[in-house]
């Protein structure tokens, strides 16, 4: 019955099986149904703006350039509150454009994420002092500094490939 309907409305067009004149009638209804470019359709307009995107976009904005900014200082100075807002505002309205991120950041791993965006740096920073730390303690430790005297040459000590202090050339006559 449908190919009927699809073949009425459609225009005779040559080789054209049933099939596909129904999915043309279908792909015809579907573009009439849209509104004109430029504007917005009706199922567009359906999907409510979620407004905690904006506050989960800058939260994570926050997160990032607070983790980075050890290594980048001048991070701190550029994303400031208002200016991270007003990122996050802009992303969230093209995401809600595209239908993207509707589930929220992470989507069902939001948690893990937001765990490791967190754990990771502090793990690093963690490493880094601990290595720090040691590297101190071999510095101080009185053997470390015998090991550091009894290798510089004193005296006594013989050095092979020492720089000889060169001998001036007998005039040619």
């Amino acid at each position: 019955m449908e190919a009927v309907q699809a073949q009425d409305n459609v225009q005779a067009v040559p080789d054209m099986s049933a099939e596909q004149a129904a999915d043309l009638a279908a792909l015809r209804q579907t573009v009439a149904a849209e509104a004109p470019p430029g504007q917005m359709s009706d199922t567009a307009a359906a999907v409510p703006m979620r407004p905690e995107l904006a506050m989960e976009l800058a939260a994570l904005i926050g997160m990032a350039a607070g983790a980075l900014s050890p290594a980048f200082p001048s991070l701190k100075e550029i994303y400031t509150e208002p200016t991270t807002q007003a990122a996050a505002a802009a992303i969230a309205a093209v995401c809600h454009k595209h239908g993207w991120l509707q589930g929220g950041i992470g989507g069902k791993w939001g948690e893990e994420i937001a765990a490791a965006a967190i754990l990771l740096p502090l793990a690093w920073a963690t490493y880094n002092g601990v290595q720090g730390d040691i590297e101190k303690r071999r510095k101080a430790s009185p053997k470390a500094k015998a090991e550091a005297i009894a290798q510089e040459p004193g005296q006594s000590t013989v050095t092979f490939g020492a720089p000889v202090e060169a001998q001036p050339e007998p005039a040619v006559a």
